[in-house]
């Protein structure tokens, strides 16, 4: 493992895809592994046993392609199962949570966030843990949003559907005057247009995505991880074949060429 080994990349989907643009955004250079765990998906709704069990089997299947490092690009995963991957596994782990820290800090203005996530992230309480470690004077209000993942894997995240959820999920927290909401799910930017068509102009959106590429770069740099040369190469698998991920894929991301490798672990 050096400094041109590949990122490994992980979610319970489409979702991690978010992180992946904004990596490759802002660290052309690098080479990413991407694992969509499509055969399992969602992970919102699934027990900490279980969720820790996917993660794990996908990061041990991400360590024997030598990644020199790992980002749960997952925040149900980020907030039941990143204590154990980091006892389990001897190279760096990034989650999708924590880099939050750093963005309250740089905010101190801050005193009314919303969130939104699955039904595990909320009931974790992980951001909220984050955010009042560094502000205990915030405010927090948080609602679980467990329809958005399968409308997003299904590709209607700019359907009529989607614009009723929205409403129903946001406006008991539209109506408590946050300042920001935090979008606690990597599936989430994709439904972004369809919130910010729904919520007030002054409500900031958090996007966890931008915020972690952010955090990664920055490690990257402080620990001198950062890749060299140009290789430039992602490579990309699910667990189970998806057309809708495929396609999604390939326009999201910009590259017509992608193919997927589904291998079962």
């Amino acid at each position: 493992m050096n400094n041109q080994s590949p990122i490994g990349i992980f979610d319970s989907g489409i979702g991690g895809l978010t992180v992946l643009k904004s990596l490759m955004q802002k660290m052309p250079k690098e080479t990413y592994i991407y694992f969509g765990d499509t055969a399992h998906v969602p992970y919102g709704n699934k027990s900490k046993e279980v969720v820790i069990k996917y993660s794990l089997k996908i990061c041990n299947f991400l360590v024997a392609k030598k990644v020199k490092l790992i980002i749960v690009a997952c925040n149900t995963s980020s907030s039941l199962a990143i204590t154990i991957l980091k006892t389990k596994l001897s190279i760096p782990i990034i989650d999708v949570i924590n880099p939050m820290k750093f963005y309250i800090q740089s905010n101190k203005h801050l005193n009314k966030i919303g969130i939104i996530g699955t039904h595990n992230t909320i009931s974790s309480n992980a951001y909220n843990q984050v955010i009042l470690s560094v502000n205990d004077k915030i405010t927090i209000y948080s609602t679980a949003c467990p329809l958005f993942v399968p409308i997003i894997e299904e590709g209607l995240e700019n359907h009529e559907i989607a614009y009723i959820m929205v409403k129903k999920y946001l406006e008991p927290l539209i109506r408590q005057n946050i300042q920001i909401l935090i979008l606690g799910c990597t599936h989430y930017p994709i439904i972004k247009n369809t919130i910010m068509k729904t919520i007030p102009n002054n409500i900031y959106i958090i996007d966890s995505a931008e915020n972690t590429a952010n955090y990664v770069l920055n490690y990257l740099q402080k620990n001198d991880m950062l890749a060299e040369t140009i290789i430039k190469e992602l490579v990309c698998y699910v667990s189970d074949e998806s057309r809708h991920f495929e396609q999604f894929a390939k326009e999201y991301l910009q590259l017509p060429n992608l193919r997927l490798k589904t291998i079962q672990i």
